[in-house]
């Protein structure tokens, strides 16, 4: 009876290392994904920031460009006033005109950097969230695999209190 005893023991103590060792690399893995949402986390703040620099500096250069049309339009109802410098007003006219296409290039530009930004934040947002639920599936594993080991340590003490009470 004492063998068949320590062959249990041993099949006992052979099943629990199985699932200690199954129990170790579920955690190793739950860190590695909690050092990958902090990363994320980080990267998404820093889109965060980069997307509002880039609102502000929109919003600067679109106020710069509704000053260029007041500028020009003041320039125009000079140009009406003062008809004998009508040659020079013109030419300064065409190049504020320029500058104003400059500007809404550049305004153009600063909009399709935006709208990237938006996107890389977005698709970070739903890593995130992905990651978040990943996370929390592998939190409820580590319950699952906690009470398994405590429902097995109990049935060891179980059949440990049976063989003892049988001999």
């Amino acid at each position: 009876m004492s063998d068949r005893l320590q062959d249990l023991q041993s099949e006992l103590q052979s099943l629990l290392d199985e699932r200690l060792v199954e129990l170790n690399k579920v955690i190793e893995n739950t860190e590695r994904m909690t050092r990958d949402i902090v990363s994320a986390e980080i990267e998404i703040a820093r889109t965060s920031s980069s997307a509002s620099g880039l609102e502000a500096e929109a919003e600067r250069l679109s106020s710069e460009a509704a000053s260029i049309r007041t500028r020009t339009e003041e320039v125009r109802k000079t140009h009406a006033k003062r008809q004998e410098e009508r040659d020079m007003l013109q030419i300064e006219l065409q190049g504020l005109e320029e500058e104003g296409g400059e500007l809404r290039a550049e305004v153009d530009k600063l909009a399709d950097k935006v709208k990237t930004a938006e996107e890389l934040n977005s698709k970070l947002t739903r890593e995130k969230d992905s990651l978040a639920k990943k996370l929390t599936e592998m939190d409820e594993n580590i319950k699952k695999m906690k009470q398994l080991k405590a429902d097995l340590m109990s049935s060891i003490k179980e059949n440990m209190s049976e063989l003892a009470g049988s001999d």
